[in-house]
């Protein structure tokens, strides 16, 4: 038949699971020609059938390299049986036994403007017994298998999924709600033969936080038939999965049930259901098969997976499939001298590096608590003989055995030690047998008596069956068969390890679903944003479980109703900016789950302000060049740093940094030098913060200036210590300019002699700026150049008895100059910023501001002048003829004041005089005389000298 043409091509030349081999052996009947074959061409047929029978014996002495189905692939694939798949082209599932799977998602739409998405998946390629139980992400559903679309009341899908369950019957109709609530799905599409579910799901992102949920189901997989009372239910019995799988015409072998050889597989059947007792009390079947297969694996390599579940062996002979369990059989035929045909090959011990005395590998166990993690694969528990490692020397030596189809660690272990015995059983021999051999079969036990070798009744098992073709006399052919046997002792199938106590799913790790809501700890710091410092609450979060993987915070402040979102974070650090002094901040952090969210975790923070001064300034210095003072000092580092600020007093001992005025209130960072006018007395500096607090001490520097050279006093105006002029909330108190107050004298609470300060300078709550206007101006009588400077003595008064504010107060000069004659009708310019300097005009006036930041401190001033000075200066001409009568000159710039004015003659004669007269700030008048007194020409040059 094509099958057993195609079945031995899959297994000539596999590597192969330890006891979970197909093999084959082939059996002829035949007399003269082996099934009408020559001599020759059955030689051939029997060096085939040898190969493929090797298989068994590589079953029974394994090599180290990997199995087919490997760790990995077995560890890998185990995971990803329980996920949601969405492919194009996707292998087809079968189910045995209890196994807890995913499924092929094979539809996918959304209605409702994406409210609801409606998902089909495929969970198995033929008919389920049933649905036990549902998990949506790891979450046990609370929701019954219904045909019709059910809720589930857990939480959080309560009100937000639906499930309606098809078991992949024949006659199977499509989900009528679907049809309904999709025109991409009809009554036409019943997925008949495919066992499949339909989840409704209404979108929700707290239900559902990292998008589509991934539906996994406890599922009783396949209805097998029983040879034994021929009826067709669901079963967990290996040797009737194996039985499925080589008569399912779909996905399997496709032998018919006449090539199967069912007392064997019922033997076979009824050894998998006896009863083993545990060690900690009950019993167990002896095997049963739990797992899943795809129809992208090779039939071998389905196969072999299936006889792990029972340490099974199959072979095929006279046309049938005969299986064999891992169970002890007492042989029933020996063999012995008689029986041979040839010499025995004999081998009494393997390489080290093929000798195991433990094993180890990897299932998928059964959880015990229903809410557990089912079928995750995991290691079961090692098997190591003590016995063995002593005869080793030593080492323990692992043989890695993978059991995909069992769930229990007992019979892990159990079918671990069977394998590790087996291994140890190391007397292999070779017997060329009469045609008295061909009754034995692959698996079968036999005894074998051979007094030069020892041997009465030994035990051994056939790992390999192979027809022999002798050529005998006359060139006849010689029927024969060449066994190959391995000792085996029945204690090789006896359980009487302990089983180790190996609760798979008595974790520690949380439930994904009640994860504890995060720490959370703020604070206050600076930080540099866009090179500027911004005040920031700091908010810092963590979590106890590393199921936290990232983290969600809010933050408002505590007035408002609506939080601000502060985005994620897989380090839990947050940062809040541009927070606001002595301002509360409602601050909330919930963790992030692969699956699910905590609760968040509420905090309050309430902004206390920079706390700390800006550092003092150092290593201040006033170098004085000409009219200009050139300040400098020592950049301070603070990353919240504004600016600095330069004041001056005119006291150049006991000077204070209260009693100043400010000349520079900001010199931006990163400067660290100003010029300003050079002037006799005390600088001072300090730095300021972006929060506007200013260093504690300030660095000064004391600056002595001379009268300059070349310049004369014009005129000044002097105010104290009456100060006369117009005051607009200023007033004067003890020959000082103060601020006034802001309350009216009957305004004030209490009785009159109860009141704080002076009866005629308030009680406090001093108003925050007044102007003080000059009450006289400088008139130069005509449009000048000069040097104007001011003085100004200033001190702070507090009208508490507390430290002073450190630079509370201050004083601003502000000048307005004209061009016209300042007692007619002139037009003033503005206001400005009086800088020492030099000024333009005919007249100048002034007014002080005062100002202040407490409304119980006032800047008081003592000393209020201003003068001008215009600097000395020359005016001359050359080679000027002054004819024969009175020559006028008149200055281009006409002085202030005509200090000289000097005349040189270049053609003088003897006797020769002149004679100047109305001398004045605008010219004068010359005339030369010879000696007679006659007016005479003569050419002379002039240098005039005033201010």
């Amino acid at each position: 038949m094509g099958f057993f043409k195609s079945f031995i091509k899959q297994i000539t030349n596999p590597t192969t699971l330890i006891t979970a081999a197909a093999t084959v052996a082939l059996t002829y009947a035949t007399g003269g020609t082996i099934l009408g074959l020559t001599a020759l061409q059955a030689y051939g047929v029997s060096v085939a059938a040898t190969a493929a029978l090797s298989v068994a014996s590589q079953a029974l002495a394994p090599k180290p390299e990997l199995p087919s189905y490997s760790l990995g692939d077995f560890q890998s694939n185990g995971l990803r049986r329980t996920q949601n798949v969405k492919q194009p082209t996707q292998p087809r599932n079968v189910i045995y036994g209890l196994v807890r799977v995913g499924g092929t998602i094979v539809f996918i739409d959304s209605t409702e403007d994406d409210k609801f998405l409606h998902i089909v998946l495929a969970v198995a390629s033929h008919e389920v017994d049933d649905y036990n139980i549902f998990y949506l992400n790891d979450v046990r559903l609370s929701i019954s298998d219904s045909e019709t679309l059910v809720g589930t009341t857990t939480s959080p899908y309560q009100g937000k999924f639906q499930l309606a369950t098809r078991k992949g019957t024949t006659t199977q109709t499509a989900f009528s709600e679907l049809a309904s609530a999709s025109n991409k799905w009809t009554s036409s599409h019943r997925l008949q033969g495919i066992a499949c579910c339909y989840m409704k799901l209404e979108y929700d992102r707290d239900a559902y936080p990292t998008g589509v949920p991934n539906l996994s189901v406890l599922v009783q997989g396949k209805k097998l038939f029983d040879p034994r009372d021929d009826t067709t239910a669901f079963s967990s019995n290996p040797a009737l999965a194996i039985r499925d799988y080589l008569t399912d015409t779909t996905y399997g072998f496709g032998a018919n049930a006449s090539e199967i050889d069912d007392a064997s597989f019922i033997t076979a059947a009824n050894i998998c259901d006896e009863q083993v007792t545990l060690a900690g009390g009950g019993t167990q079947n002896r095997y049963e098969v739990h797992g899943t297969f795809n129809t992208n694996q090779s039939p071998k390599q389905v196969l072999e997976q299936l006889l792990t579940a029972c340490g099974g062996t199959i072979h095929f002979a006279n046309g049938k499939f005969h299986l064999k369990v891992a169970k002890y059989v007492a042989p029933t035929i020996t063999l012995d001298e008689d029986n041979l045909r040839g010499a025995i090959s004999l081998q009494t011990r393997r390489s080290a590096r093929d000798n195991y005395n433990a094993v180890k590998g990897v299932f998928a166990p059964f959880s015990a608590n229903p809410d557990g993690k089912f079928y995750v694969p995991t290691d079961y528990p090692a098997y190591v003989s003590s016995t063995f490692v002593t005869e080793d020397g030593g080492d323990t030596k692992f043989l890695d055995y993978d059991l995909p189809f069992t769930t229990d660690p007992a019979m892990a272990q159990r079918l671990a030690k069977i394998a590790l015995f087996r291994n140890r059983q190391q007397i292999t021999m070779t017997m060329p047998c009469t045609i008295s051999a061909f009754k034995l079969a692959v698996g079968d036990t036999v005894m074998v008596t051979n007094d030069r070798l020892g041997f009465s009744s030994k035990v051994f098992e056939v790992s390999e069956w192979s027809l022999a073709v002798d050529v005998g006399a006359n060139d006849q052919p010689v029927i024969g068969v060449d066994l190959t046997l391995r000792e085996l002792n029945s204690a090789v199938f006896d359980w009487d390890a302990d089983e180790q106590d190996f609760i798979t799913d008595n974790t520690n790790l949380p439930d994904p679903f009640a994860l504890p809501a995060p720490t959370v700890t703020t604070d206050e710091n600076v930080v540099t944003i866009n090179q500027q410092p911004v005040a920031v609450i700091e908010v810092t979060a963590s979590s106890t479980t590393p199921q936290v993987v990232n983290f969600e915070a809010q933050y408002k402040e505590s007035t408002d109703s609506t939080y601000i979102g502060l985005g994620y974070s897989s380090s839990g650090f947050f940062t809040i900016p541009n927070v606001k002094s002595d301002v509360t901040y409602d601050i909330r952090v919930r963790g992030i789950g692969s699956i699910s969210r905590t609760a968040f975790t509420d905090v309050q923070h309430t902004v206390s302000g920079k706390a700390d001064d800006p550092s003092d300034v150092t290593n201040f210095s006033v170098n004085i060049v000409g009219q200009q003072a050139d300040l400098s000092w020592t950049p301070v580092t603070d990353a919240d740093l504004s600016h600095y600020i330069i004041r001056h007093s005119p006291l150049t001992t006991g000077a204070t940094y209260n009693n100043t005025r400010a000349i520079v209130k900001k010199v931006s960072r990163p400067a660290n030098t100003t010029v300003v006018p050079a002037m006799t007395g005390t600088y001072f500096c300090k730095a300021v913060d972006k929060f506007g607090r200013v260093s504690q001490n300030a660095a000064s520097s004391i600056a002595l200036v001379d009268a300059i050279n070349g310049f004369n006093f014009v005129d000044n105006v002097v105010e104290h210590t009456a100060f006369t002029g117009t005051k607009t909330d200023v007033i004067v108190i003890d020959d000082k300019l103060q601020l006034d107050t802001s309350n009216l004298f009957d305004s004030v609470a209490g009785n009159f002699d109860d009141a704080a300060g002076l009866f005629d300078g308030g009680t406090g709550f001093i108003v925050s700026s007044g102007t003080y206007d000059f009450a006289n101006y400088i008139d130069l009588t005509a449009t000048y150049t000069g040097t104007v400077d001011a003085t100004v003595k200033v001190s702070q008064i507090s009208q508490h008895s507390g430290t002073p504010v450190s630079g509370a107060t201050d004083v601003d000069l502000y000048v307005s100059t004209t061009t016209d004659d300042p007692a007619g009708s002139p037009t003033w310019t503005a206001y400005r910023p009086f800088i020492v300097g030099n000024y333009t005009a005919r007249a100048l006036r002034f007014r002080a501001e005062l100002s202040t930041t407490e409304s119980d401190e006032t800047p008081a001033i003592e000393e209020l002048s201003a003068e001008v000075q215009l600097p000395t200066r020359t005016e001359s001409d050359s080679d000027i003829q002054s004819g024969t009568g009175a020559k006028a000159i008149t200055f281009t710039t006409p002085f202030k004041t005509l200090l000289a004015v000097s005349i040189s003659v270049g053609d003088m004669q003897s006797g020769d005089y002149y004679a100047i007269t109305s001398k004045s700030a605008t010219g004068f008048t010359i005339a030369f005389y010879d000696s007679g007194n006659s007016a005479v020409d003569r050419l002379f040059d002039y240098v005039a000298t005033g201010f």
